[in-house]
This record gives structure tokens, C-alpha cells and sequence, in this order.
């Protein structure tokens, strides 16, 4: 055989080569989630209360505040509701991150026909126990020209930073200690004296380095003290310039039985403004509206 056949034969296989596809790899199984119930409302939070927008609950929270008024989220069904303006639909637990966006998708087309911007809540439960399903879900609707906000109890940093790429905007609870039961897990209790405000504060700061706007809302019932509340201004000093603090008075429910009396809303209130915060006071309107 001579060279230049030799050559001839080596183009000819190199050529063949090229021609085969190369290996497709399988593509990573989206992630899931169980949810609670997927639906439309003016609820909101903090600068969104009132704002129209779809709103995905999550089943399964770590903590048990005394205040919730979501109980039933603390466990999953087999299947959940998804309210379609005045239908209502069924769908099986758990949920891919891409179904459970085409449902919000149906959602929003039912509720808000023609709107300029939708939106769209992924509360809870805690959305944070399930960040790969938040990443997904929000990544999907953000294609599709949705704005996503993130409703948390903001107590797991490393979860928030995995989803936080996706987030428009941050709603993040900062819970005083008086106002939290034992939690789910012994490793999530607090010991006398301490709160979560490291981590709540670290929350902020992932969100506003991401550029998303930041919400933190503070649940006020008659256990509150002033020196609870004073070390939760102090925690957040750091980031004060950047967020907008919420003081939610609480709607009675379940262990917190009284309502914050008028006194010592306007001496809590007084607190934060000499702390210099951007604040509002505003108490759950879904509840006076009776609506979801």
C-alpha cells in the first residue's frame, strides 16, 4: 500500500467519524416539588400588597410560628387545587418545576387576560426546602416574560443562594423569637436569648447583591417586646438603606389569640422610625377583603 493511498484511506475514516453524531447525554430529570395549591390574588406582601399576581404554595415548613394561618401546608397531599378563575382544576403531588410553570401559566391567562406584567409568588410552607424546584419553576417563567417573587422564612442562606439567579424580588420574614413554637427539627431551635437575625440578614444581602428588591416583614403580636424588637433593628442595620421593613400586626389565628394593641403598635412603630427604617405598617388585607 502506498502512502498516498494509505492517506486517502485515514480522510475517509476520519471523515465518517464526523458524520456520527456524538453521544446525546441524558438530560437531568426536573426537579419536583409537593404543593399546596396554586391560585390568584391581590393578597401580596409589603410593596405588593394589592398588586394582582398568581401566587404557588409549597407544602412542608420546618418552623411552627404561633401566628400561621397555613396549617394545612405543613403537609402534602396527594393531589392540589389550581384555581382557574372560576374553575378549579386538580393536580397530582409532587410537581415538575416546567408543569407546575405551565399551571401558573394557565392561571395567569385565566385571571389577568391582557396584563403588561405578570407576576407571580412562590410561597409557602417554606419554597426554601425545595430550591432546585424554585430555580427551575422560576427560570421557566422568567423566559416567559413573568416576574418572580419569593415568599421565605429566609432561615436557610445556602438554600436562597442556590434560586436566587431567578428571584425579582425578595419577601423575607424576620421572626422575633416570641413568636415561633417548637420547630420540626431539634436543630432549628433557638436557644434562650438568640433569633435567627444572623441568617435573616445574610438572606438580605444574597438578594440585594443578586440587584432583586428586598422586603422584610415582621409579625407583631402581644408577646413582642420592645427589646426583642430593638435587637432585630440592630441585626438589620447593615442593610437598612436597601430594603423596605414591613410591620405586619397580627390577624388573630390559632396561639396568637389577641390582636397588638393600638398603644403598642404606635410605640413599636416609633421604634423603627428612630432606627431610621423605610416603614410600613400593614396587616394581612386578604383577611378584611375575604378573598385567598
Amino acid at each position: 500500500m502506498d502512502l498516498k493511498h494509505a492517506l486517502k484511506q485515514l480522510q475517509a475514516k476520519d471523515a465518517v467519524g464526523k458524520a456520527q453524531p456524538a453521544p446525546s447525554r441524558p438530560s437531568a430529570p426536573m426537579p419536583k416539588a409537593p404543593l399546596v395549591e396554586i391560585f390568584h390574588s391581590v393578597q401580596g406582601e409589603g410593596r405588593f400588597v394589592g398588586v394582582p399576581m398568581a401566587f404557588l404554595r409549597v407544602a412542608t415548613c420546618p418552623l411552627r410560628c404561633l401566628y400561621c394561618d397555613t396549617p394545612h401546608s405543613y403537609t402534602a397531599t396527594p393531589t392540589f387545587p389550581v384555581s382557574l378563575a372560576v374553575r378549579k382544576a386538580t393536580e397530582g403531588n409532587p410537581v415538575a418545576a416546567d408543569r407546575a410553570a405551565e399551571l401558573v401559566r394557565q392561571v395567569v391567562a385565566a385571571c389577568e387576560p391582557g396584563a403588561k406584567t405578570n407576576r407571580v409568588s412562590v410561597t409557602g410552607g417554606e419554597p426554601l426546602v425545595f430550591p432546585e424546584f424554585v430555580r427551575e419553576f422560576a427560570r421557566t417563567v422568567r423566559n416567559k416574560g413573568m416576574r418572580v417573587h419569593l415568599e421565605t422564612a429566609a432561615i436557610d442562606a445556602n438554600a436562597l443562594a442556590l434560586c436566587i439567579d431567578q428571584i425579582d424580588h425578595l419577601s423575607a420574614d424576620y421572626k422575633l423569637p416570641e413568636t415561633l413554637g417548637a420547630p420540626v427539627k431539634a436543630e432549628l431551635a433557638l436557644a434562650p436569648g438568640a433569633s435567627y437575625g444572623a441568617i435573616h440578614r445574610r438572606c438580605c444581602e444574597i438578594a440585594i447583591q443578586r440587584g432583586a428588591s428586598v422586603d422584610v416583614k415582621i409579625v407583631l403580636t402581644d408577646r413582642v417586646t420592645d427589646q426583642s424588637l430593638e435587637q432585630a433593628l440592630t441585626e438589620l442595620g447593615p442593610v437598612r438603606e436597601k430594603i423596605l421593613l414591613v410591620l405586619q400586626p397580627v390577624t388573630p389565628f390559632g396561639e396568637a389569640k389577641k390582636p397588638v394593641g393600638r398603644s403598642d403598635l404606635a410605640r413599636f412603630l416609633a421604634q423603627v422610625q428612630r432606627a431610621q427604617f423605610d416603614v410600613r405598617v400593614l396587616p394581612q388585607v386578604h383577611k378584611t377583603l375575604q378573598i385567598p
